[in-house]
């Protein structure tokens, strides 16, 4: 293992008699997230990301002692401009962070040791007919389709693919059927030319499955649960 740190939380918004934030909260979050908190007509979804973005404003806020209303994100997308990419801290750019939201549950990675991404996912979501085609690489697919095989199930997965892109700062502009699923702890080349980001399984709710990577990490990377 490397000295190379992430640090993850995962928590599960709809669990009884945690208090779900309100309007009230949303005063801690900058103009472009409240308007996108604002745009949800799914209350559960509106409930889910606004608990994310306060998640990852007070952790933030709390290891580098500041407010968490004053932190200040740049997102510009790079292939449009527009501020929906990759969430960059603009005051402290040697803190990388990661967020993720699937249902009730919310994921968020930081880490000083290299860009990282954090990927959750309900099981379910993961089982629609034709999911395979969309997802796997041609060599995985007949381990879903009850082939004996090594690879991961759907969802494991899908958020390892995910969290790998994630680190690359390419999302899904990569198709994931390109590459094969990274295995836990071995750098994987996913987009020639790119560093070869590691990746490793996060402890997530029962029903969900969660990923974590690190890219410029060729001894492995440590991940505290919190």
């Amino acid at each position: 293992m490397g000295d190379a740190v992430v640090d993850v939380w995962v928590r599960d918004t709809n669990v009884k008699g945690v208090p779900s934030p309100g309007m009230d909260d949303a005063g801690a979050l900058d103009e472009h997230e409240r308007e996108r908190w604002a745009r949800f007509v799914d209350a559960p979804a509106a409930r889910s990301y606004l608990a994310l973005h306060l998640l990852a404003r007070s952790q933030i806020g709390t290891l580098l002692g500041r407010p968490p209303e004053s932190l200040r994100f740049d997102r510009t997308c790079p292939d449009c401009d527009r501020q929906h990419g990759r969430p960059l801290l603009v005051d402290d750019p040697g803190l990388h962070l990661s967020l993720s939201r699937s249902g009730g549950v919310v994921a968020l990675a930081l880490s000083r040791s290299g860009p990282v991404g954090i990927d959750v996912e309900q099981v379910e979501a993961a089982r629609f007919e034709g999911f395979e085609g969309v997802a796997l690489h041609a060599r995985e697919r007949g381990a879903v389709a009850g082939a004996p095989s090594r690879a991961p199930s759907g969802a494991a997965s899908w958020v390892r693919k995910e969290a790998a892109l994630k680190a690359l700062g390419v999302g899904l502009r990569v198709d994931p059927t390109t590459f094969v699923t990274p295995r836990p702890g071995v750098p994987t080349e996913i987009v020639p030319g790119m560093p070869c980001p590691t990746v490793m399984d996060v402890d997530a709710p029962a029903g969900c499955a969660a990923a974590v990577a690190l890219t410029s990490c060729p001894g492995g990377f440590e991940v505290r649960h919190h």
